[in-house]
């Protein structure tokens, strides 16, 4: 990306980033049965998929018609209930999706941009310096140390740039 690209020109007003969190909170509060999971559980956990979807609702099927075969401590209710929450989620998948990935592209961009404008005026300061002008030497002591060696690990070669 060229330093003089601007995709994005907008901030948000303060009171719409709150309301946009308000919101977020009562989504969250219209969900409490949301949990997390451990990253060994999220391992083990045998997953749905769409192949496996078909052999539940199949299974589910079956024993809506015949549960006497069924032990008593095999619910076929509760089954159902997993099954239809399981459903029901998968309609919030793919809009939450788009949103999450639209609002981390935008972050991203506007980050991109940011940090882009920050590297250019930067170079413009270290030339200033080099060339002598006056006030440079302060600003450029001030912003050097970012791009110093032993205090970073190389993530920006600007004085190549």
């Amino acid at each position: 990306m060229s330093y003089s690209s601007n995709q994005i020109s907008v901030t948000m007003p303060q009171e719409d980033v709150v309301e946009v969190i308000d919101l977020l909170k009562q989504i969250k509060e219209k969900m409490p049965f949301l949990t997390g999971v451990k990253p060994e559980q999220r391992k083990r956990l045998p997953k749905m998929d769409k192949r496996n979807y078909s052999f539940v609702q199949d299974v589910e099927t079956a024993i809506k018609n015949d549960a006497s075969i069924l032990p008593s401590y095999v619910s076929p209710e509760e089954m159902s209930k997993d099954l239809k929450l399981y459903e029901q989620l998968e309609e919030l998948l793919a809009p939450l999706a788009y949103l999450y990935d639209h609002v981390r592209d935008t972050q991203m961009l506007a980050g991109s941009e940011a940090y882009s404008n920050a590297l250019m005026v930067y170079n413009m300061i270290k030339a200033a310096n080099k060339a002598g002008l006056p006030g440079a030497n302060s600003l450029y002591n001030q912003l050097k140390g970012r791009f110093d060696r032993s205090n970073t690990t190389a993530t920006d070669e600007v004085s190549n740039n």
